[in-house]
């Protein structure tokens, strides 16, 4: 017999990264809205609690400080830390399941570390993929669900929903862009001379992963071409860390571009993705964040599957060769033959499949 979670209290394990957080919200939104009475929390890495912040229907947000150590910048003492601060919070995370009660726990990470917070609740039913990685499943007494990545995560995290009985046909992403954010960066746009009903384009030229890297060069060219084809201003952003390398694309650039690396929070990037027409760039957070807004997507794919994190919800829009090796799912590779192998012409190519020779850009999105 299916367990109800009417009037249970709820907690939901995925702790990162951004575009992972991004996909879990249709099932948030599908067991909110089956479930009105069910108090649901989400546990969160503190980095990123912003994103959900304001989310309409979630009653709390758990945050936990924890260090990533797979990106690009992370250094080899930071495992050290990183453990550290794994430890600690276990240790003060536990102290508020004690004092929240949890009956049901959501784990969609399936790590290691995800299942630890979820073990935590020794008495929930602790439900996750029972193939998920590093014998995370032990630590769950309900890992019922098969992550299959011949299909999309999105679909793959709405078994949770389906299985509590909630709708999943209609799948939408309950994004809160607070007013302020918004008009922040309308302010901080026309600073740098957006036009009324100017057309705006966001590249993403960077991701956490170094083997998801493109080259500068190819972005200047495709970033000239959408200036002259469509008469748009193109605008760039990142992390802090990331601005010298934006800035070199910038100045392989014919024409100008706006770079917003280090100048925005989350909610402001949302605000930002929210007032362009397209996206063009690596897969990374900032594409699923794009596709949950509505924004066209072109995605140029190497070691990661398009079938398991595309552009959700969207007929096209992927660039990739057809390589022996991709994908491999590698964080760092020293040939990255499946990037470099991509051409700036297939790039604008799948532009046009997704939005024409004719200009879509003419009504700017989010006014």
């Amino acid at each position: 017999m299916r367990e109800s979670l009417a009037g249970k209290r709820v907690l939901i394990v995925r702790l990162s990264s951004l575009g992972d957080l991004i996909l879990v919200l249709p099932t948030f939104k599908a067991l909110r809205d089956r479930y009105p009475d069910a108090y649901i929390a989400w546990l969160v890495q503190d980095s990123l609690k912003e994103l959900l912040e304001g989310t309409e229907g979630l009653d709390e947000i758990i945050p936990v400080r924890l260090l990533s150590v797979t990106d690009k910048y992370a250094s080899p003492g930071r495992w050290f830390q990183g453990f550290r601060g794994l430890v600690q919070g276990l240790l003060e995370t536990a102290k508020v399941f004690r004092q929240r009660g949890f009956e049901v726990v959501l784990e969609f990470q399936g790590l290691m570390k995800s299942a630890l917070f979820a073990f935590l609740n020794r008495k929930a039913s602790r439900y996750g993929f029972r193939n998920a990685r590093e014998l995370s499943p032990l630590l769950l007494n309900r890992p019922l669900f098969i992550r299959d990545k011949g299909r999309h995560a999105v679909d793959n995290y709405l078994q949770f929903a389906a299985h509590f009985g909630c709708p999943t046909a209609e799948v939408s992403f309950p994004l809160h862009i607070p007013k302020e954010a918004q008009d922040r960066m309308d302010r901080l746009l026309a600073s740098h001379g957006l036009k009324e009903g100017e057309p705006l384009i966001f590249i993403c030229a960077t991701a956490r992963w170094q083997s998801k890297f493109w080259h500068q060069e190819g972005f200047a060219r495709v970033a000239d071409e959408l200036v002259e084809r469509y008469g748009a201003k193109v605008l760039f952003s990142g992390l802090p860390a990331e601005r010298a390398y934006l800035d070199g694309i910038r100045a392989r650039m014919r024409h100008g571009a706006i770079v917003a690396a280090g100048l925005t929070g989350i909610k402001d990037f949302l605000a930002l993705l929210r007032r362009c027409c397209l996206y063009v760039g690596v897969d990374s957070g900032a594409m699923h964040a794009a596709r949950a807004l509505g924004v066209p997507v072109v995605a140029l794919f190497g070691p990661s599957d398009p079938r398991w994190i595309g552009p959700y919800g969207q007929r096209g829009g992927v660039v990739r060769v057809d390589v022996p090796c991709s994908p491999c799912n590698r964080r760092r590779c020293r040939q990255r033959t499946c990037m470099l192998e991509i051409t700036p012409q297939m790039v604008l190519e799948e532009m046009e499949r997704v939005i024409g020779r004719r200009s879509p850009l003419a009504e700017p999105r989010g006014a």
